[in-house]
Formats: structure tokens, C-alpha cells, sequence
């Protein structure tokens, strides 16, 4: 049995969605391939893969995962592999899914959110938070709660760009809510966050890409602040800005992926192969996790 999980961007909202405010997420079209290999050592190096392993009551067994995605990169790689894991093993429906790798990724970080879960398992665009679009489920945690709904719309084309290094989901939440904690700033950048991103979802809905992308550019702006973009993801967001409609860094930061919503593709990846970096055309993409025989 092989496990297909979609890698997931944050187009809006990420960081801010850990204290409860809205934040749009979208599985992309770029699929790894998840094994479980019988293994008379049973080694694995990553916690989360232990920490799930362990849950299942696995022993020998060497999780194997083919994706030209490197780890880090902010595109759900741990919760890709937590879930793909899970649905190697057993049968689950999306809710149980979502709930329970989000459980475990909880407990190996001891902090985030399900917004990569719920995304990876259900596919599509998924709003965290929000006001519109068809219900998923709500997901609760340490009193914070997150109500999960997707946006029917039309799937949108991007460029997505490692910046070279890679970003700690840990380290980088982690140093956001030190600043959060201190006063009233940070909270205001967040209610911000969260009105970029309720703008945003209405703009999805109307596949207006001008507008994502002005979006998405104010939303890096606010991220910026906490310090958790890098000279790289710099210079593909300013690449970004000029041959696309908008960019951002996706996920936690410090590393990590960018997204671009093109405008002048050619040009713009030409301009990213001077950069020497990993780049991915492709778009998001209405397909969960999913698994088959081979």
C-alpha cells in the first residue's frame, strides 16, 4: 500500500492562525509518496516519526517518503508524513485524520495548530477561522479552537520557491509568541493578519489574482515584523513582486518557501535560475491525502 499526500501552502494568516484568527490554506500538486518498509533496525532520526510510529505500536518498520520537496520548506512536510503514516496503517475517515496527526505533531512540537492536518487530509482550499464556505469540522486544543470550512473555487497557478534553508516550525512559533506575550503590538499585527486574510478568502472566491497578490504582499509585510523572514526569501519575494502578481513567504519562516502568483512566468523564472534555487511551477489542487495498492 502507498500513501499520496499533497504537500499545503499558507496563502494568508500563518502564525496568527496559533492564537485563533483566520488563515487560508490550499493543498498544491506536488504529491510524495509514503512507504512503510518492514526494517530489522526500525531506526528513524525525526521525533515525529518515532512519536507515531510509537503510537501505532510499530517496530521495525523504516517510513520511506519520495518528494522532491525538501524538508522544512514550510509546505506541511511533518504533517504530510504524520498523516501518510497514519493512513498507511489504517483506515480513517478526513475529521479522525486530521485530528489525530494533529495530536501527535502537537505533542512533538508541544505548540501550533491543525491548519496543515485538516488541509493535507481534506485538499482544496481550506479557511481556518472564518465566516464563509462549506463546514469541515472544529478542532480544540489547550482552550484555542479552530472551525474548518473549504472555499469551492477555481484552483490557482503558482510558483513556489526554496529559499535555500530550511525554516523550525518549533523555533519560529515559538519566537513569535515571546513577542506576542509583551504587549499589545504584536496582537494588533495579528488582528491585521487576519483582516489580510478575510480580503483574501473574498478574493479566492473571485479567482481575482491582482488582488491575492496585493494581499499576499501586505501579509509578508506584517510577518516581516517578527523578524522571521530571511535575506533569501527577500530577494524571491522582491523577484516575485516584479514578475508576479504578488509573493510571500508561506508557513512558519526563518526559511523555508516562498509563493509567487505569476504574471510574467517567463521572465520570472528566468530571473529565479539566476538565483540558484529550487523552484516548483504548479498550482494548488482540490486532492487530499489518498492512498492505493501498487
Amino acid at each position: 500500500m502507498v500513501v499520496y499526500s499533497p504537500h499545503k501552502v499558507i496563502l494568508f494568516g500563518e502564525h496568527a492562525v496559533v492564537y485563533g484568527y483566520p488563515a487560508l490554506s490550499a493543498t498544491v500538486d506536488l504529491f510524495a509518496k509514503i512507504y512503510l518498509i518492514p526494517s530489522r533496525s526500525g531506526l528513524q532520526y525525526t521525533p515525529f516519526v518515532q512519536r507515531t510510529l510509537s503510537f501505532l505500536g510499530l517496530n521495525n518498520v523504516y517510513v520511506k517518503v519520495e518528494t522532491n520537496v525538501p524538508s522544512g520548506s514550510g509546505l506541511g512536510t511533518s504533517s504530510m508524513i504524520i498523516s501518510g503514516i497514519l493512513l498507511n496503517e489504517k483506515d480513517y475517515q478526513k475529521e479522525a485524520l486530521a485530528n489525530e496527526a494533529f495530536r501527535i505533531e502537537y505533542e512533538t512540537q508541544g505548540l501550533g495548530s491543525p491548519i496543515d492536518t485538516t488541509t493535507i487530509s481534506a485538499g482544496g482550499f481550506v479557511l481556518t477561522n472564518g465566516k464563509v464556505g462549506v463546514p469541515l469540522w472544529k478542532i480544540e486544543r489547550n482552550g484555542i479552537s479552530w472551525n474548518f470550512s473549504t472555499i469551492p473555487t477555481r484552483n490557482l497557478e503558482m510558483v513556489i520557491v526554496y529559499s535555500g534553508s530550511k525554516g523550525s516550525t518549533r523555533e519560529q512559533v515559538a519566537k513569535v509568541k515571546k513577542f506576542y506575550e509583551r504587549g499589545s503590538f504584536a496582537k494588533d499585527i495579528m488582528k491585521r493578519i487576519g483582516n489580510i486574510t478575510e480580503e483574501g478568502v473574498r478574493a479566492v472566491m473571485k479567482s481575482d489574482v491582482a488582488k491575492i497578490g496585493e494581499l499576499m504582499i501586505e501579509n509578508h509585510s506584517e510577518l516581516k515584523i517578527f523578524g522571521i523572514s530571511t535575506d533569501p526569501i527577500e530577494k524571491i519575494v522582491s523577484i516575485g513582486r516584479e514578475y508576479g502578481y504578488g509573493s510571500k513567504l508561506t508557513g512558519a519562516g526563518g526559511g523555508g518557501a516562498v509563493i509567487i502568483i505569476p504574471r510574467d512566468k517567463e521572465k520570472l523564472m528566468k530571473k529565479l535560475k539566476e538565483l540558484n534555487v529550487i523552484v516548483f511551477d504548479t498550482s494548488t489542487t482540490g486532492a487530499g491525502i489518498f492512498k492505493r495498492s501498487e
